[in-house]
């Protein structure tokens, strides 16, 4: 019996314990606002439907002003859930996301990439595209 004692009450810790360090791991960031300000909408299923959109959007825009996906890769974040894309909620309701890109096969992001999204005519506006600032 005392065998047992000590691995379950390893478990039993790292039970109690796994809350907390799931909550350690979400960072305070600005782009988290997007995710928060469209979770606190009136109707958040679509607002966050609509900002995944737009997520989709930017980086496309991004292939784009790049040369296309022979040419260029955006970071992991945008192609990974919304809540770990880097977007800013502007105060006209656009998102602006700003996030970094390189060719294909390198490891280094050589190019950073800012586009804004307007959900109300989904316009694409890339408003700068160019070395890692």
């Amino acid at each position: 019996m005392p065998r047992l004692i000590v691995p379950i009450t390893c478990v039993l810790v790292s039970l109690a314990l796994a809350p907390l360090a799931a909550s350690a791991q979400v960072q305070e960031t600005p782009f988290n606002r997007c995710v928060t300000e469209a979770l606190n909408s009136p109707n958040p299923e679509s607002q966050i439907f609509a900002l995944s959109r737009a997520k989709n959007l930017a980086r496309q825009g991004a292939e784009a002003a790049n040369g296309g996906l022979e040419f260029y890769r955006a970071e992991a974040s945008m192609h990974a859930p919304v809540r770990e894309s880097p977007c800013t909620a502007n105060e006209n309701g656009s998102w602006t996301f700003t996030f970094k890109g390189n060719r294909p096969g390198e490891s280094v992001m050589s190019i950073e990439t800012t586009v804004t999204i307007d959900p109300k005519d989904w316009q694409i506006l890339v408003d700068y595209n160019g070395p890692v600032r």
